[in-house]
Formats: structure tokens, C-alpha cells, sequence
């Protein structure tokens, strides 16, 4: 194992030599030190999902920095999520876009491993809401036939959750950034088109 050596003044092999204590022996000169694991902390995560919010928990080291917009690993139930942090909150009740862990008592996150993409359908003068359940990474792009309902719908414009519109033919993004999709309806040819079933 490589740990970085005071006395050689660089990383150098070691070898444990006691585990009780974390003491490791420089393979080259000799020198023993101690090796101090830093302990992690336990964070209370809420993490949402639409209109559903999951309890859950992230381990991190105390000095670990936390903002809003990064992507963590949150320990829900059984398993694991991915969530987008949303909002940092301290014991006070103060909300903070960056603190570091020790100061945070609750972070709040949203689901990107899955989420639900609004999509506004227009047919002549009528307008349609629809909502599809899809994994946080997948792409939409503008000029894009999707295939709802077994109709033909083109993608015109992208909102996203940052206050963008796309709107050139091309332009892409991934479902965790968008807000609303709005596609107009095409009457039916052979495309290859993306099929989406409404989400429950």
C-alpha cells in the first residue's frame, strides 16, 4: 500500500504491521506511522419524485462540500437513488445553496435516476398534457418524432428546468434538465420514432 512517507518525502510502499493500531512500516527506510482513517458522517436525505417524497441517507466525510446542482448517491430502503441537490438545510432551519457536511443537517434532492417529463401535445387548436416516466438520461432533441398514442408528434421546443428554450432542430437534452417538451402533431409517415407510454 502506498502512503506518503515524512521521512522519505514521498509516497512509498508500507506495510501493516499492526491493524489494531492503522501502523505501517516504510518499506524503504523504515519509519512507522499511523494511519488515521477519517470517519464519515450520516446525513438525512429527502429525496422527490414528482409529487412523492422517499427518506433516505448519504454517508460523507465531514469536510466533503456539498452545493446545489450536484448528483449524489442517496441509500434509500434497500437500495440506492441518484438525486440532484436541491436545497442544503442547517439544524437551524437555514437553506444554503454550499456548506460543507458537518454543517448540514437534511439535504434535499430531486430524482434524476427517474423522472417524469411534461410534455405539452398540440393538435390543431387543442392542446393535450401528457406525462411519460423515463430514466434521467435520456435524450430529447428538437425536431425529434415522437410516437404517443399512435400518433406522430414533432418535438418544436425544449423548456428547461434552468430557464432555457431550445428551439433550433438538433438541439438536445436529457430528461433530469427539462421542464416541459412541446411537439406539435404530424400527420403519419414511416418515421423511426421514439414510443412513450403515459406514465401512471
Amino acid at each position: 500500500m502506498k502512503i506518503y512517507c515524512d521521512v522519505c518525502c514521498k509516497e512509498t510502499e508500507h506495510k501493516l504491521i499492526r491493524a489494531d493500531r492503522n501502523l505501517y512500516k516504510c518499506r524503504i527506510c523504515g519509519s512507522v506511522v499511523e494511519l488515521r482513517r477519517e470517519k464519515e458522517i450520516e446525513l438525512r436525505a429527502i429525496i422527490s419524485s414528482g409529487a412523492t417524497s422517499e427518506k433516505g441517507k448519504i454517508r460523507l466525510r465531514p469536510d466533503d462540500l456539498l452545493k446545489v446542482g450536484d448528483e449524489v448517491v442517496v441509500e434509500v430502503g434497500e437500495g440506492f437513488k441518484v438525486g440532484e441537490i436541491t436545497s442544503l438545510e442547517f439544524n437551524s432551519g437555514l437553506r444554503v445553496d454550499l456548506a460543507t457536511a458537518r454543517e448540514v443537517s437534511t439535504v434535499w434532492l430531486r430524482d434524476t435516476g427517474e423522472v417524469t417529463v411534461k410534455i405539452s401535445l398540440h393538435k390543431g387548436s387543442i392542446t393535450t398534457p401528457y406525462r411519460i416516466l423515463v430514466s434521467g438520461e435520456t435524450k430529447f432533441e428538437v425536431g425529434e418524432i415522437l410516437e404517443i398514442n399512435r400518433k406522430n408528434f414533432k418535438i418544436t421546443r425544449i423548456k428547461l428546468i434552468n430557464g432555457r428554450l431550445l428551439r433550433k432542430d438538433g438541439d438536445i437534452a436529457v430528461a433530469k434538465e427539462i421542464k416541459r417538451v412541446y411537439a406539435i402533431y404530424q400527420p403519419r409517415k414511416p418515421y423511426r420514432n421514439k414510443k412513450f407510454k403515459r406514465s401512471k
